[in-house]
């Protein structure tokens, strides 16, 4: 079968590029004839990493100027006239494909208006060719909003499914009396990773010592501008963290979780704030910091590294339970505790606004009192969610 993936694209986000690569991986377990065409935000910059995945222009300026065509696609389909009418171009290679996934991290959230726009021009294509369109787990509402409630419920009613991600996202879709939802977590828990993986994450951290206690950092622009924005000294407060862990002799390894190495935007794109960050600390002892764009896998191996984990990446900590790292989450949405509830660690998770280095560090010793206990218990949580993860994939089974 044929299928398009929305929302997602190789570079940049490196969650969203786990969430897709993720994907491609498992549901070529139960269809091994699957081609997948990729609806890109990034179409240049993914040409070198998209194996054999076909890519299309998903960008926001393609979305918006495909979006009348869309609506010439449906008003055809609607008189039934022929199909050499509408069916050219990135929409009719849409139509060819049996489903479509939108996997968007977060979509239909209050306060995100533009992001539920392009996500709406994102799908619009496969709903008005009648394509089987699924949302992959992900975080939806609140719902407050007017505009956003009405919008939800003229689109979300028309999916075949959408995965929820977590107890809150189904409580806020319960509101809308929706009947197509079903519970998942993430599937980028699913990712599969090398023996390749494993190596070029060993050789980021080859300069610290063997037998080093190590404690990721993971600093987001989302969470920066926010705090920026409410008067906050985000990287303030990380500094002060990373100075005292360093005073103990901790090595802390700063790295981002979305990276886009060949432009200063900032739009999915942690490196400007990485680099103001690295310049703070420069010339302390017990730091390395990462300066580039690394694969989603190889991300998930470097995290499978660290002793303790400190985030203000969504996908970051997803990969850190995955791996069995606790965590500590500075975030912004309801989708950080959500994806920690089963692991009993959503007690970790500290809302940006309310974000300080001495908060942290006591989160930080709480969990390494007892890192061993806890590392075990988000193993096995992990392992029990890849295995109910197979029951969405086994959806795209052939035979």
């Amino acid at each position: 079968m044929k299928y398009a993936i929305g929302g997602a694209a190789f570079s940049g986000n490196k969650g969203a590029s786990g969430m897709l690569i993720s994907l491609m991986q498992n549901i070529a377990h139960y269809d091994p004839d699957a081609e997948f065409y990729v609806l890109s935000y990034y179409p240049k910059s993914d040409i070198p990493l998209c194996g054999d995945a076909i890519l299309l222009n998903g960008s926001p300026k393609a979305c918006l100027i495909r979006f009348p065509f869309a609506l010439w696609t449906g008003f055809a389909r609607f008189l039934h006239l022929p199909r050499c009418f509408w069916k050219h171009g990135a929409i009719g290679k849409i139509a060819d494909c049996d489903f479509f996934l939108d996997a968007a991290g977060i979509s239909f959230s209050d306060g995100r208006d533009k992001f539920t726009i392009f996500n709406i021009l994102t799908i619009l294509p496969a709903l008005v060719t009648g394509r089987r369109v699924i949302k992959v787990s992900q975080a939806l509402g609140p719902f407050r909003k007017w505009s956003n409630r009405l919008l939800a419920r003229l689109f979300l009613p028309r999916l075949e499914m959408i995965a929820a991600r977590g107890d809150k996202t189904a409580e806020y879709l319960k509101e809308l009396k929706l009947t197509n939802v079903e519970r998942f977590s993430d599937v980028t828990f699913s990712l599969e990773c090398s023996a390749d993986d494993q190596k070029a994450a060993d050789e980021l951290l080859k300069e610290i010592p063997s037998g080093k206690t190590i404690i990721g950092i993971s600093p987001s622009q989302v969470v920066y501008q926010l705090c920026s924005e409410a008067g906050k000294d985000y990287l303030g407060e990380l500094e002060t963290v990373v100075r005292e862990l360093s005073r103990r002799g901790l090595h802390c390894v700063i790295f981002p979780h979305s990276a886009r190495f060949h432009t200063d935007k900032r739009h999915n794109n942690d490196l400007p704030v990485l680099r103001e960050f690295a310049a703070r600390l420069a010339g302390l002892g017990n730091v390395t910091v990462i300066d580039r764009e690394l694969d989603a896998r190889v991300l998930r191996m470097l995290i499978g590294r660290m002793t303790l984990l400190l985030a203000s990446r969504f996908h970051a900590i997803v990969s850190a339970m995955a791996v069995g790292v606790p965590t500590v989450a500075a975030g912004w949405s309801h989708k950080y505790a959500e994806v920690l509830a089963p692991f009993a660690m959503d007690r970790q998770v500290m809302a940006y606004d309310a974000f300080t280095a001495e908060k942290a560090l006591a989160a930080l010793d709480e969990l390494m009192a007892h890192r061993d206990e806890i590392g075990k218990r988000i193993q096995t949580t992990a392992d029990g969610i890849r295995r109910d993860n197979q029951r969405f994939f086994e959806r795209f089974k052939t035979n």
